[in-house]
């Protein structure tokens, strides 16, 4: 069995998050976040380099910016190590990313897609009208017990199942303080309210997933190289139009990433890499199936490192 491939979603960015690769593969990086800046029509790795935080962490501009971030270290890692890899998935916007690796999305219509994306979500829902809290310690079914409970009052929606101990909510302001104290009566060891732009994959965007799926239309999307899974359905998809559709149903839907690992876990794969900013999936990964191999390449560090562990193997 070759390795499973994770791409990791918004909420990873951070200024610097491309130095090392620049400091160490300066063409490369200077490619690609420079096709994706000419695209985005600002300066991505200059924002990525030496910010200003405000303005990377801005929906528009983080999405594509970790989508280079991504597939830069992606392309890295390939020629570096020239892998098998079996399957790739991402979450929610890691979601263009695999696709992009797969060969079934061009790069420059993905970063171009990921921008309007950003954008139309941006605009979504009024400032401060929606919010996102993350749940910790409460099982799914007492989770889903309180937004039925204040669903006659408004909206709250599940918008992320990333593990068996984390469920995201999507949710109206105005509810913020009732359901959080509901959530820790009900036993939820934390609850989180995000730092997010909007309340994503919820009912909240369905004006952006109109707009964007006139957008989705007009590219072209291919049969993936790579198996990959779908946030939406948790299985396996390969046909192009289901992929089309999938991508803007997305928007409005829950991320199932409990049920996507699931799915690759049962498919019997034991080797994970996470591949970009940040560590997110892969503890994710590795709390839910602590059996499973799980490495992360988020820096030129552990790149050089994973260098020194083959040649100490001798592969």
């Amino acid at each position: 069995m070759g390795w499973v491939v994770l791409f990791p979603g918004q909420g990873t960015q951070k200024v610097g998050m491309t130095r090392e690769w620049w400091e160490n593969y300066r063409r490369e990086t200077e490619e690609i976040l420079g096709k994706a800046s000419e695209i985005c029509g600002i300066d991505l790795l200059q924002l990525t380099l030496e910010g200003p935080e405000e303005e990377l962490n801005l929906t528009f501009n983080a999405q594509p910016a970790i989508l280079a971030t991504s597939l830069l270290i992606w392309q890295i890692w390939r020629r570096e190590f020239s892998p098998v890899v079996d399957a790739v998935a991402g979450h929610s916007l890691g979601e263009y990313s695999a696709l992009c690796a797969a060969e079934s999305i061009d790069f420059e219509e993905a970063v171009f897609l990921v921008r309007k994306r950003g954008e139309l979500m941006q605009e979504a829902v009024p400032p401060g009208e929606g919010a996102m809290v993350a749940v910790l310690g409460l099982a799914q079914n007492k989770v889903e017990n309180v937004v039925e409970e204040f669903s006659s009052k408004g909206k709250v929606e599940i918008a992320n199942i990333n593990s068996s101990s984390e469920i995201v909510l999507s949710l109206s302001r105005s509810l913020l303080p009732q359901v959080i104290d509901r959530l820790k009566e009900e036993g939820s060891r934390k609850v989180v309210e995000l730092k997010v732009s909007a309340p994503f994959h919820s009912s909240f965007m369905e004006e952006a997933a109109e707009k964007f799926s006139s957008l989705v239309r007009g590219i072209e999307i291919k049969p993936p190289r790579y198996r990959y899974v779908s946030n939406v359905t948790a299985e396996y998809v390969s046909q192009p139009e289901e992929i089309r559709n999938l991508l803007v149903k997305q928007m409005l839907s829950p991320v199932r990433w409990k049920e996507v690992m699931d799915a690759l876990y049962h498919y019997e794969s034991r080797h994970i890499w996470e591949m970009g900013p940040g560590t997110v999936l892969s503890k994710l990964f590795s709390r839910e199936y602590p059996d499973v191999e799980v490495k992360n390449i988020s820096s030129w560090d552990e790149v050089r490192k994973e260098g020194q562990e083959e040649k100490k193997d001798g592969l």
